[in-house]
Formats: structure tokens, C-alpha cells, sequence
């Protein structure tokens, strides 16, 4: 029975999703076929907004407000499609509608309701409020002065979290670039057992992120961890060095910054060594044989024809790698929220999350996510715009 039961719940939610996929190729099919027939907008203007409404009523949705936008909203739409599509491109649009409302739905609704929320009050203290009225306190931009002023944690501000932030992106980016850059220029030789290499290197990269993330964890551990072992042998092997301090690190409760990074450092380097390699192999090999004939050295092979004309893969890389070092809460989390926790590590996306789902101040966390988008906005923007203008100097 529990077999029969899982079944027709999957069939369900497939007839749900093809009924959804076909009642909205219908919708854009009308607009498209007679967008030019004299009874298109007033047939449009009655029918579409009475289906959706009818729809959401029998979902529990349905209030007059919600109708009223509703009914504006296809307005709008009816205009858009008879002066300004006129029926081009049909087929295009029918094919991207399901892919494009179900990403509407899945980043576009919860951006603008993360909006509303980051204008209004909502925390425990509201909830309630929220929940029997509908409605919040609008509190316009107070939440978004408070993420400047009030600190989200105990023991560090917005600024501190800020400057924390950009260092730990900054060396990670540093050594994804520069470790996957060495290796890939290794493995572009042609060596034996490149290929088994190659699949070897990738591991930390390909494998689940929970997974290396913990399996990394423990080799840091105080006694028994990988690390300290090794350090320990490297002292009794060589005495200076334990006269220096060489020793035992209590990597998690003394650095645990440090342990994330080294950890994400392994795990991000993979990744550009893939992609840094597969642009050293487009490069031709016609430009190596006139420097050789030249008498260029290695160097100057490396700064005047391997760096200018990796550039092109190189600079989309290190945009995407540093949104995802920015955002990377994973690391963070896993290293230093099994033990408990521990503020010394949190970045600003850390930070977040403890902000929304531990101390619950949801309107805050909402500004504080805005905020984090526009920084991240602006960095992409400078690489971008530096990726630009080197274009245009070669």
C-alpha cells in the first residue's frame, strides 16, 4: 500500500506539472495566433484573469486585491504582445516559457517577496501579526541602516564580517588560480599517465562537498588529524624545527578561519586546473615554434603567449569563482558548526544565515541579503568591465 501510495503521488505531481506546462503553452499560443484579431485584447482582458482567478480560488488564494493586479497584469501583457511582438518568434518563446516561469517562480518571486521583506518588520514578535492580517510593519529603510549599524552577531559588525570577507576570497581565489594554473600547465606536457592524473587531481572537486569538506575536517583534528601527525614527525625528525615552535596546532579552536581556508584552497583548485587546461590545450602550438625559433626562454613564452591568450578563459573563471568564494557558507559551516559553532570564522554569508535562523530577525536577514547581492554585483561588474578593457588594449 505504502508502494501504491508513493506511486500516485508521483503520478499526481506529473499530471500537475504537465497540466501547468499545458494550460501555459495554451495561454502564450492565444497571445501569439491572434494577437491581431479585432476581439483579441477584450477576449483576453475577461478570460485569462477569470481562469487564473478560479484557479486560485480553488487553491485558497483567491482576495479582490490579488484579482485586481491580476487583471492589470494581463493588460499589459494583451498591449506587449499585439504592438510590440506581433506573433515573431513564436515558436522560441513557446519552447522557453515552462524553463522561464518555473525559474520565475523558483529566483524571481523570492527575490522581489526577499524585497518586501527587507522594507517591512517581521520577527517573532510579528510573526503573528503576519500570519492573522497578512500585513507588517513597514518600517521603509531602517533594516537596511541597521545591517550598517547593528552587528548581526555577538562579537563581530558588518564592517569586520566585510574586511574578513574579502580576504577569505582573495586568498582562495589567489590559490585556486595559481595552484590550478601550475597544475595545468604540468599536465598540458605530454608525460605518462597524464590521463590518470588528471583523474586523481579532480577527486576533491567531483566528489560531494559534504563529504570531502568532513573527510578534510578530521585530518585537522587536535591528536588524531593527518596534519598534526606529519608536523609531529617533522619535529622529532628534524630538531630546529621544534625549536622554532614547529608542533601541534589546535587547527579548529585556534584557527579555524585558516582551516577553512586551506580546506576550500584544496577544494577549488580542481576546478581551475580543468578549466585553465582546457584553454592551454586551444592555444596553438604554431606560436610556441616561432618563439623557439626566436630564442624565447620558458618565461617569455609563459608572460607574452600563454598568459595573454588564456586570458579569455581565465578572467570568466576567476568572476565565477569568486561569487562562489564569497557565497560559500559550506566550508564554514561544516568545519565550525559541528563543533558548536564559533563567530571567529563567520563571513558575511555565515553571518546570515545565523542572523535569519538563529537569532530569527527575517526582515534584517533580508536587507543583509540585498546588501550582499549589491557587493557581489559590483565585483562582477569590475572584472567584467577589466576583462573588457584588456580586450580592447590587445
Amino acid at each position: 500500500m505504502e508502494l501504491l501510495s508513493s506511486l500516485y503521488e508521483v503520478a499526481w505531481f506529473v499530471f500537475v506539472v504537465a497540466a501547468g506546462i499545458a494550460v501555459l503553452e495554451g495561454y502564450f499560443y492565444y497571445h501569439f495566433k491572434f494577437h491581431d484579431r479585432p476581439w483579441f485584447f477584450w477576449a483576453g482582458l475577461a478570460g485569462f484573469p477569470l481562469l487564473a482567478w478560479l484557479g486560485l480560488g480553488a487553491a485558497g488564494l483567491g482576495k479582490t486585491g490579488l484579482f485586481a493586479w491580476l487583471f492589470a497584469t494581463e493588460a499589459v501583457v494583451l498591449l506587449f504582445f499585439r504592438h510590440i511582438v506581433k506573433g515573431r518568434n513564436s515558436l522560441a518563446y513557446l519552447l522557453l516559457a515552462p524553463a522561464f516561469t518555473g525559474l520565475a517562480l523558483l529566483l524571481v518571486y523570492p527575490f522581489i517577496f526577499q524585497i518586501y521583506l527587507s522594507f517591512h518588520d517581521l520577527k517573532l514578535t510579528t510573526i503573528m501579526q503576519w500570519k492573522q492580517t497578512g500585513t507588517l510593519p513597514f518600517v521603509g529603510l531602517r533594516q537596511f541602516y541597521d545591517v550598517f549599524t547593528v552587528p548581526p552577531l555577538a562579537e563581530a559588525g558588518f564592517f569586520k564580517l566585510l574586511g574578513r570577507t574579502l580576504w577569505w576570497t582573495f586568498v582562495n581565489v589567489f590559490f585556486h588560480v595559481l595552484g590550478g594554473f601550475a597544475l595545468a600547465l604540468m599536465l598540458n606536457n605530454d608525460i605518462r599517465f597524464k590521463g590518470v592524473y588528471r583523474t586523481l587531481l579532480v577527486i576533491p572537486w567531483a566528489m560531494p562537498q559534504v563529504v570531502a569538506v568532513l573527510a578534510m575536517r578530521g585530518e585537522f583534528h587536535s591528536q588524531y588529524g593527518f596534519v598534526n601527525i606529519m608536523l609531529n614527525k617533522l619535529a622529532a625528525f628534524f630538531p630546529f624545527l621544534a625549536s622554532l615552535g614547529l608542533g601541534p596546532v589546535q587547527w579548529l579552536s585556534d584557527h579555524p578561519l585558516t582551516t577553512c581556508m586551506l580546506i576550500n584552497v584544496w577544494l577549488g583548485i580542481p576546478f581551475m586546473m580543468v578549466v585553465i587546461l582546457g584553454g592551454l590545450q586551444s592555444i596553438s602550438s604554431s606560436y610556441y615554434d616561432a618563439a623557439d625559433i626566436d630564442g624565447a626562454s620558458y618565461f617569455q613564452k609563459l608572460r607574452f603567449i600563454t598568459l595573454p591568450l588564456i586570458k579569455p578563459v581565465l578572467m570568466p573563471a576567476v568572476t565565477l569563482g569568486t561569487v562562489w568564494t564569497f557565497n560559500n557558507i559550506n566550508v564554514i559551516y561544516l568545519v565550525t558548526g559541528q563543533a558548536g559553532g564559533t563567530e571567529q570564522a563567520d563571513i558575511l554569508v555565515s553571518a546570515l544565515y545565523k542572523a535569519a535562523f538563529t537569532y530569527n530577525r527575517y526582515s534584517y536577514s533580508a536587507a543583509f541579503a540585498i546588501v550582499i547581492f549589491l557587493i557581489l554585483f559590483a565585483i562582477s561588474v569590475f572584472y567584467l568591465k577589466t576583462f573588457d578593457a584588456a580586450k580592447e588594449t590587445r
